[in-house]
């Protein structure tokens, strides 16, 4: 596979879990269906509906090796665009950060 293709979704940062349970429950439900979405997909080929990108002026944390900072990316959650997530993609893994209000996630990826 190539190295751009996600292989796994890390679903379990305490972060995550937290903003995640703060959505609504009819956002949850298609979230559940973007993030599926994310397995073995190549991040330089994601398709439109998810607006996949990484956020060209933030670095954040790496998951692996928090000494290190690595591109962080955003994927919506929702149709209606209100709701997205962010994560690292490290070694073929997501590795899901916040999910909330879009402008909120920018701002705090």
């Amino acid at each position: 596979m190539s190295g751009h293709v996600i292989t796994k979704v890390d679903v379990g940062s305490e972060t995550f879990q937290k903003t995640y349970r703060k959505l609504p429950e009819d956002a949850k439900k298609e979230a559940k269906m973007a993030l599926g979405e994310l397995i073995l997909l190549d991040v330089t080929k994601a398709p439109a509906k998810l607006h996949l990108h990484h956020l060209t002026d933030k670095q954040v944390k790496s998951a692996v090796d928090p000494k290190k900072k690595v591109n962080v990316y955003t994927i919506h959650l929702t149709k209606n665009d209100k709701f997205k997530a962010s994560f690292t993609f490290e070694d073929g893994t997501a590795y899901m950060r916040v999910a909330g209000e879009h402008d909120w996630v920018d701002d705090h990826p």
